[in-house]
């Protein structure tokens, strides 16, 4: 379909950590998916996103962008995609001697090939609207944990990714800042991204989210949002 951004074909992955790992894994996201996970293993669940990401080498499987196959051993060949993925995981992290400041504007200079000193005005935006204008200065050690993350979610947000994925934000975020985080995601709604959301929480499911990975003992299937 001409508007699918990224197909991964017969996939396997042997992840580390207590899931199955991921075989015969065969998926496609478009411009508007908005995928929630089921899964019996929350292992499973972030490999298949680092998957998605290409922080992960299968064992075997072919991995397409907008219809072009990926080396994913040549990093420079990456660059374009990962330049257009946004990544707020468990193991997403600032570079800990650098300021929240400094971590913001490293991004834009690399993800963007911007040489300017000034702050883009999306990431301003969103540093008010995470209320995190005062932290800029401070190093990631400095600041508290969810300030952190709250961070990572700015930077990710900032590439104006064309797809966005989102590991349990309800346990690193309290409930001010997930208000925020719905705030930030109804804009890019209207901008035709595909997401993939793993959460436990039904409201941000029902809202977000249209579609279902389901991962059961390594396989996974696609259906409809199920209401509970």
């Amino acid at each position: 379909m001409a508007s699918d951004i990224i197909e991964i074909v017969n996939y396997m992955i042997k992840g580390p950590g207590k899931g199955y790992g991921l075989s015969g894994v065969n998926l496609r996201l478009s411009a508007g998916d908005a995928f929630s996970m089921v899964t019996d293993s929350p292992d499973d669940a972030h490999f298949l996103l680092r998957a998605i990401a290409t922080l992960e080498v299968p064992e075997e499987g072919k991995f397409f962008y907008k219809g072009k196959e990926l080396n994913l051993l040549d990093y420079s060949v990456l660059l374009p995609y990962k330049k257009k993925v946004g990544y707020i995981a468990a193991d997403a992290a600032l570079i800990s001697n650098l300021s929240a400041y400094e971590n913001l504007m490293l991004m834009s200079s690399y993800f963007e090939n911007s040489t300017s000193l000034k702050m883009p005005d999306k990431m301003v935006d969103l540093c008010r609207l995470f209320e995190l204008q005062e932290k800029l200065h401070l190093k990631p050690a400095e600041l508290h944990p969810e300030e952190n993350r709250l961070f990572i979610v700015i930077r990710e947000l900032s590439k104006s990714p064309e797809i966005l994925l989102i590991e349990r934000p309800t346990d690193f975020l309290g409930a001010k800042s997930i208000d925020a985080l719905k705030t930030a995601l109804r804009t890019l709604a209207g901008k035709n991204i595909a997401l993939v959301l793993s959460s436990a929480d039904r409201a941000f499911i029902s809202e977000f989210c249209n579609r279902q990975i389901v991962i059961e003992k390594g396989k996974i299937t696609t259906q409809p949002v199920t209401s509970q």
